[in-house]
């Protein structure tokens, strides 16, 4: 294969850029160590923090080797012939993707090779795969962020869910399942268009006691958010949004992946498999979540207490 030099070089840094961070802990185990990949869309800390714990904790795979797509679809299709000129050596025993487009791309072109998959927001398998696919920490599941928002809000009884009809319908059934089980009542307003979010939101406020958000750009992004918070925080109605930033910004709470007890919950099960050939499970453990809670919104949410589900860590922001 003939390669641009431009490609080239984005190859070679993305092979070797993260060679010393892994090196650093722990030289290969025996010569027969399996050969794992670590896939990343975009390298952040948090997926340099799983990179590291997976490397740390399976003895097998050491050392795991890296590679970051950059958030480009070319430098990913140099990986996936990278990749493949190395399984034909024999050298690629066990893949990890991190965020979407690495589990796509990488699950499109390797269905005979085992692959863990996380940071993502949906469902990635594809019927053809016929090797071991497992996702680890998909995102937290909505029974996980029910139990965490009734935990922080004893006293609540009605949980609304506002997004677009698009974004909700996947999860009606989990989120109805969950909701029974800790005895909520929920219910799902419906936004076609941003400008939908003051009417929904005013009337899900009116009949809830409590607000959850999933991943949706037109219920939650720039042009309403300070809507959101500010109608939310006057009313006084306990709030849980799906990321970090949102909770800095003044959401009240999010369940969050744990990074590096992920990664070490994930090393220790990919060195398990390697092991036995038993694929994982308990990869949804309460444990390796934090719940984050914003300090200036918990102030002005008097119902709300800053406390858990058991296991889970309390991260005040």
């Amino acid at each position: 294969m003939v390669m641009g030099k431009k490609a080239a070089f984005l190859l070679a840094y993305v092979l070797h850029a993260f060679a010393s961070f892994l090196v650093a802990g722990g030289a290969a185990t025996k010569a027969s160590a399996a050969g794992v990949y670590i896939i990343d869309t975009d390298k952040h800390a948090d997926s340099l923090t799983i990179a590291q714990a997976v490397n740390s904790n399976c003895a097998l795979c050491r050392p795991v080797k890296y590679m970051d797509m950059t958030k480009s679809f070319a430098v990913g299709r140099q990986i996936v012939e990278e990749l493949k000129s190395r399984q034909s050596a024999g050298e690629v025993d066990f893949l990890v993707t991190l965020g979407m487009p690495a589990t796509r791309i990488i699950a499109d072109e390797f269905r005979n090779t085992p692959i863990f998959y996380s940071l993502t927001n949906r469902e990635a398998r594809d019927p053809k795969n016929t090797a071991p696919f497992v996702d680890f920490a998909l995102r937290p599941p909505l029974a996980l962020q029910l139990e965490a928002l009734r935990t922080m809000a004893p006293d609540i009884k009605n949980v609304g869910f506002l997004a677009t009809r698009q974004e909700l319908e996947p999860f009606k059934a989990e989120a109805s399942e969950a909701a029974k089980k800790y005895g909520l009542q929920i219910k799902f307003y419906y936004v076609e268009h941003s400008y939908d979010v003051p009417t929904g939101l005013r009337t899900a406020i009116q009949e809830m006691d409590a607000l959850l958000f999933i991943r949706d750009r037109v219920a939650v992004n720039a042009d309403t958010i300070n809507y959101i918070l500010q109608l939310t925080l006057e009313n006084q109605i306990p709030t849980m949004g799906y990321t970090g930033s949102l909770v800095r910004r003044g959401i009240l709470s999010a369940v969050m992946p744990d990074s590096e007890k992920l990664g070490e919950a994930l090393g220790k099960a990919i060195q398990a498999y390697l092991s036995t050939g038993v694929l994982p499970t308990g990869l949804n453990d309460p444990s390796l979540y934090q719940l984050h809670i914003n300090t200036a919104a918990m102030k002005q949410t008097p119902s709300v207490k800053a406390q858990a589900p058991n296991g889970m860590k309390v991260v005040m922001r």
